[in-house]
C-alpha cells in the first residue's frame, strides 16, 4: 500500500474494527430511512457510492438538483486543488517607487495580494520580517492598499439579502482577519467610570464613541455596540452604550464586518508593522493603485492551500470560500478575479467528470445562495474523483470535518465504530451532508444527502445522522 493510500485508510478508520456487513434487509433500511427523512423534508436526494470502484450502491432522486447550502464548498475546494495543486501558496506583495536607501523608503508603499484567503494578524508580523530582511527600517510615506486583483474591489455576499448577519462575508483581494473587527468590552476600575474597550486588529480604523459606563456589582444592563457609518477619511464609526457590572468576570465580545476594507487594511497594518520595529512616518492611508514603475520590496507567501482548506471546509468558513472562488477565477481566467470567472472554473472542472450540466447551477463559492442547485450524484462524482486522485486526495480528505472530533461534526455521530469525514450544510430549510463513511473493516463509501423544504431542522438532522450511523457498507447487498 502506498503511503498516501495508507494515510487515507488511517484517516477513514477503515481498519478500525472487524466484522459487520450489510444486513439482508438492506433495501428495507434504505426505504425506512428515506421515509423518515420525507417526514421532515419536502425534497430528499441521496446517493451512496462504493469506493474506489465508483459503483452506485443506493440512490433516491440522485439526479435531482437541490439547494446544497455549504456543500458548495466541496466543489470550490475540489476545483481549487485541481488547478492550484495542494502546495500552492498565495502571495502578498509590498511595493514602493524606489528601493530603500540606508534603511529608508522615501515615499509611500502599496500592498497588493492575489487573494490570500488566510492573511491574518500573525501574517503581518511575517511580512514585517520580510521588509526588515530587505533593509527597510523607516517608511517616510503612508501605506496604501491595492484591491484591484478582484472585481468588484469590495463586495459583500449576502444570503436572503440579510447582510447584517455575521455569516455574510465582506470580500476584498487584500484582506486582513477575514475583514472583521473583534471587540472586547470590560468594566473600568470602579463603578461610574467608562468601560474599557479593546479591538483586534489594532489601529485607528475604529472611531469609537464610548458612552458605556461601569455599573455597580450585579447591575443587569449590558453594553450595546453598534456600527453607525463611516467617517470622511475612511474610518468606521461605532457607538457603545449601556453598562457592564463592576464584578463581571468575562469581557463582553462583539464582532463586525468592516465597511471600508482598504482603509481597514492600511491602518491596521501600519499599527502592526510599527509594533515590529518599522517606523511609518506618513499619516495617509487607504485605497491606492500600485504605480506602473514600482519595485517589489517584499513578498509574503501563505501556508500551502492544503492547510488552508482545513479551516475552510472543517469549520465551513464562508469568507475563505468566497475569496478562494475569486482567486481561482483570477488564476484561470486572468486578473481581475471575479465570482463569474471562479464559477466558470468550477463548472469546467466538473464537466471533466461527465457531470450533467443540468445538475449544477452555481452562484457562489460558499453556498450562500438559494439559487445554487446541485444533485447528490454530482457530489458523489467529486468525492470519488478526489479519493482516487493521488495528488489531491490527502489534502481533500484531511480538510473535512470528523465525527465526534473536529469541525462541524465534532458533536455528531459519536458512535465509536463509525468513521465519518465530510462537509455539512445548513440553512433554515436545508440540511445536507457530503463525505465519506467507513467502519468495522468496511467501506469507505461516498455519501451525499440533500434535504430541502425542511420543516424541522433538528428532526431532519437526526434522521440524516441516523442514516450515516447505521449505513450498511457492503457492496454485495441489493439496492
Amino acid at each position: 500500500m502506498t503511503r498516501p493510500r495508507a494515510i487515507l485508510v488511517a484517516l477513514l478508520g477503515i481498519l478500525a474494527c472487524a466484522g459487520g456487513a450489510w444486513s439482508q434487509d438492506g433495501a428495507s433500511f434504505f426505504r425506512e430511512s428515506v421515509e423518515r427523512m420525507q417526514k421532515t423534508s419536502g425534497e430528499v436526494g441521496i446517493q451512496v457510492v462504493s469506493l474506489p470502484s465508483g459503483q452506485v450502491m443506493w440512490e433516491h432522486h440522485s439526479g435531482v438538483p437541490l439547494v446544497p447550502a455549504s456543500l458548495v464548498k466541496i466543489l470550490t475546494s475540489y476545483a481549487a486543488l485541481k488547478h492550484f495543486q495542494p502546495t500552492y501558496r498565495f502571495k502578498t506583495f509590498v511595493y514602493a517607487t524606489a528601493a530603500p536607501r540606508n534603511g529608508v523608503v522615501d515615499g509611500d508603499v502599496w500592498i497588493k495580494s492575489e487573494g490570500d484567503i488566510f492573511f491574518v494578524t500573525e501574517s503581518v508580523a511575517a511580512l514585517a520580517d520580510k521588509l526588515k530582511q530587505a533593509g527597510v527600517r523607516v517608511i517616510r510615506g503612508g501605506i496604501y492598499t491595492d484591491n484591484s486583483y478582484f472585481r468588484p474591489e469590495t463586495e459583500q455576499v449576502c444570503l436572503d439579502e440579510r447582510c447584517d448577519q455575521s455569516y455574510n462575508p465582506v470580500i476584498s483581494a487584500t484582506a486582513l482577519d477575514y475583514n472583521t473587527l473583534a471587540f472586547k468590552v470590560s468594566p473600568g476600575a470602579r463603578a461610574g467610570l467608562p468601560v474599557r474597550v479593546e479591538w483586534s486588529p489594532p489601529g485607528d480604523y475604529v472611531h469609537l464613541n464610548n458612552q458605556a459606563a461601569t455599573g455597580p456589582r450585579k447591575s443587569k444592563n449590558q453594553p450595546n455596540l453598534r456600527s453607525v457609518g463611516v467617517t470622511g477619511d475612511g474610518r468606521q464609526r461605532f457607538h457603545l452604550a449601556g453598562k457592564i457590572p463592576l464584578n463581571s468576570r468575562y469581557a463582553k465580545e462583539f464582532r463586525f464586518h468592516v465597511r471600508e476594507p482598504a482603509s481597514f487594511f492600511s491602518r491596521s497594518v501600519k499599527k502592526l508593522i510599527e509594533a515590529e520595529g518599522i517606523e511609518v512616518a506618513g499619516s495617509r492611508s487607504g485605497k491606492g493603485t500600485v504605480p506602473p514603475n514600482a519595485v517589489t520590496l517584499a513578498v509574503y507567501e501563505s501556508p500551502p492551500l492544503s492547510e488552508l482548506l482545513e479551516g475552510l471546509n472543517r469549520y465551513s468558513n464562508n469568507f475563505m470560500a468566497e475569496m478562494l472562488l475569486r482567486s481561482l477565477g483570477g488564476y484561470t481566467g486572468g486578473s481581475p478575479g471575479t465570482a463569474d470567472k471562479g464559477i466558470a472554473a468550477v463548472t469546467g472542472t466538473l464537466r471533466e467528470l461527465d457531470v450533467p450540466e443540468r445538475e449544477v447551477t452555481l452562484h457562489s463559492g460558499s453556498g450562500l445562495s438559494r439559487s445554487c442547485r446541485v444533485s447528490p450524484r454530482v457530489f458523489c462524482r467529486v468525492l470519488a474523483s478526489a479519493f482516487a486522485d493521488p495528488v489531491i486526495s490527502l489534502a481533500f480528505l484531511s480538510s473535512l470535518a470528523e465525527n465526534g472530533s473536529q469541525g462541524t461534526l465534532r458533536k455528531r455521530i459519536c458512535t465509536p465504530d463509525v468513521q465519518v469525514r465530510g462537509k455539512t450544510g445548513t440553512l433554515n430549510d436545508v440540511v445536507s451532508f457530503a463525505g465519506y463513511v467507513s467502519g468495522c473493516g468496511q467501506g469507505p463509501v461516498a455519501v451525499a444527502v440533500l434535504l430541502n423544504q425542511v420543516q424541522n431542522r433538528w428532526e431532519a438532522r437526526e434522521a440524516l445522522d441516523s442514516f450515516l450511523e447505521r449505513l450498511p457498507l457492503n457492496i454485495e447487498s441489493p439496492r
